[in-house]
């Protein structure tokens, strides 16, 4: 294995196993203190912290797990999943009452300050004990890309090698970090004892990388080449593979490309779907019907063809909250737009028109957050115009979206508003995981409280 972020891989397992131990520990310790038998209730409650914990682990980026920051919240995300698998479990298996709710409260409360401590403490004790263990590198080439990968090593400790200087046989004259041109960088490795060689050279120097990966190969040196790709993806870290022998990068990161992500996306879809659906048919729904039918002839339900994943159409349906007309599927509704009946935009404000579409997010056309999907006619006129505009379809479209809950909802009057959506909607695309859904399902139930005045 390579020196380059093999910490990561260790500081992985011991998260996995003190959290675990956190959890198992804290749970029987607390069982014992107020006097509560380990009987079938509670050895299944067990288990199922346990299961959901690997979840939540698992549904979160390592990367961002291996972050410095924001411990606290990042292990309130991956309880409240766990809590969430925990509660719909025991619901569904019809034994939650015999269960102490003040038991679950404080035992999720304490555990989520002694994983914080754990980790903290974990990741103080490995910084200290490998700080003397780092590999010794260099790179060639003092340009942008090394410029770049000399900051991403810079940090994260955990790459496991501390960089000890630039070598360029072109520098810029303004510059006072470079050590020396590149054949001075084969008697710097031999008397600084380097182990590792960081290529950013371009491909037009390809004679001088081959000798250095000669030189590198005589003196036993992990050579790494930086391919320059960062002109071609928006931002997000691109995943490379393999074909055969052939290195490949991917040029878009989607985290609900794998298949352990999407399932747990899915099992979230379809309990919370299937409980608001539960709750609101035999109640709310049946009112809206009333008042929509007596406000103006015409269906209550409004479908109307949309662009979903991967581009294909899908019928996505709405409370109807317009009079019929036949400018609905190519004309934006407006703050003062006269086709609105008086309980259609009471819905539109309140975002109410909006709830039929949890049976999408039930047919798995939707998903409950996701990038909001807009009519043919926009994707017909704005996918030649707006830049990565149909990267927004790699994933299910959404109820809710990142988009939304940044204010960038509604009529968009100009292309701008729109390159701002898109933007937003690449960034959660990219950057999946549940505790972002969370927080964007909670800051929508925030929004729509409040008051939204993009809501029209």
């Amino acid at each position: 294995m390579h020196t380059y972020g093999r910490y990561r891989i260790i500081i992985a397992i011991l998260f996995i196993v003190g959290d675990i131990l956190i959890l198992n520990l804290l749970f029987f310790s607390m069982l014992h203190a107020v006097g509560l038998q380990f009987d079938t209730v509670y050895q299944i409650i067990c288990v199922l912290i346990n299961l959901g914990y690997l979840l939540s682990f698992a549904a979160m980026p390592l990367v961002q797990q291996m972050e410095m920051t924001n411990l606290f919240r990042r292990n309130i995300y991956k309880l409240t999943i766990t809590a969430f698998i925990l509660i719909t479990s025991l619901f569904f298996l019809k034994i939650a009452e015999p269960t102490s709710r003040l038991f679950i409260l404080v035992f999720f409360a304490t555990a989520c300050l002694l994983m914080t401590v754990n980790q903290w403490l974990t990741r103080k004790a490995l910084a200290y004990s490998i700080k003397e263990k780092f590999n010794k590198g260099i790179i060639l080439g003092a340009g942008y890309l090394g410029e770049r990968i000399f900051d991403e090593m810079l940090g994260n400790i955990y790459n496991g090698v501390i960089i000890l200087g630039f070598f360029d046989d072109n520098p810029d004259k303004d510059r006072k970090d470079i050590s020396g041109n590149i054949e001075d960088a084969k008697e710097f490795i031999l008397k600084n004892g380097v182990t590792d060689v960081f290529c950013t050279l371009p491909g037009a120097e390809e004679d001088k990388i081959n000798d250095f990966i000669k030189f590198s190969e005589k003196h036993v040196l992990n050579f790494h080449i930086i391919p320059d790709i960062g002109c071609y993806y928006s931002g997000a870290q691109p995943i490379a593979t393999n074909i055969g022998k052939m290195p490949v990068f991917l040029l878009h990161h989607i985290p609900l490309g794998y298949a352990h992500n999407a399932m747990i996306k899915r099992i979230c879809d379809v309990l919370i779907s299937s409980i608001a659906l539960l709750v609101l048919c035999p109640t709310l729904f049946p009112l809206l019907a009333i008042l929509i039918r007596k406000s103006s002839p015409g269906p209550v339900i409004f479908k109307q063809k949309r662009t979903g994943e991967r581009g294909k159409e899908f019928t996505c349906y709405k409370f109807r909250t317009m009079k019929c007309n036949g400018a609905a599927d190519t004309r934006q509704a407006t703050a003062d737009d006269d086709r609105k009946t008086r309980i259609g935009d009471l819905l539109r404000k309140t975002s109410l028109d909006e709830l039929p579409q949890l049976f999408n997010v039930l047919k798995g056309d939707m998903s409950l957050v996701g990038p909001r999907p807009h009519m043919l006619k926009h994707t017909d006129e704005y996918s030649p115009k707006v830049d990565k505009y149909m990267v927004r379809h790699f994933v299910k479209p959404g109820i809710t979206g990142l988009a939304q809950v940044r204010g960038y909802r509604g009529e968009t009057k100009d292309i701008e508003l729109m390159e701002k959506r898109i933007l937003s909607d690449i960034e959660y695309v990219e950057n999946w995981n549940v505790g972002l859904d969370s927080k964007i399902i909670l800051k929508t139930a925030l929004m729509v409280l409040k008051g939204d005045k993009m809501a029209y």
